[in-house]
């Protein structure tokens, strides 16, 4: 793990998708924590995917206008974060698999994308910011709204 990457936060891909063009803008409040922080945040590889797979889904509909700026956008979010976009590998694989069992064992039933953005957080000891707060308490992990409000 890098120095970087010790204390910071997982951006959901409910929070980056907000930001995708012809979204509602955000809160100036939030605005600017976010630039402020802006080198303490990460992105985890699976919201990428789930970006990309909302892009093709939208191009395959007809949206092709609307997916083309998506995909540009999303190509500029990740020049942005570069390094900063981590991957599932087996160390955090293997986390993914004992917090998705131990929800199992506790009646939830985490989808995979959470399940692996959880594990991402909790190997990279990052708080995880989300639309979708219950969605990761079920999974142990340390989370927060930043939409309700930016983290101090």
């Amino acid at each position: 793990m890098s120095r970087a990457a010790t204390e910071g936060y997982l951006l959901d891909t409910s929070v980056l998708s907000a930001f995708a063009p012809d979204r509602a803008a955000v809160s100036p409040e939030l605005g600017i924590w976010l630039r402020a922080a802006s080198d303490r945040l990460f992105v985890p590889c699976i919201a990428v995917a789930e970006l990309e797979q909302g892009i093709a889904k939208l191009h395959r509909a007809g949206g092709v206008a609307r997916a083309a700026r998506l995909s540009i956008w999303l190509d500029g979010l990740l020049k942005h974060y570069g390094d900063r976009v981590l991957p599932l590998d087996a160390a955090v694989s293997r986390v993914l698999g004992r917090m998705a069992d131990a929800a199992v064992a506790s009646g939830q039933h985490p989808g995979f994308p959470d399940a692996a953005i959880a594990a991402l957080a909790k190997h990279h000891a990052l708080l995880v910011l989300t639309r979708n707060t219950r969605h990761f308490d079920a999974l142990g992990v340390a989370n927060a709204d930043p939409f309700v409000a930016p983290p101090t």
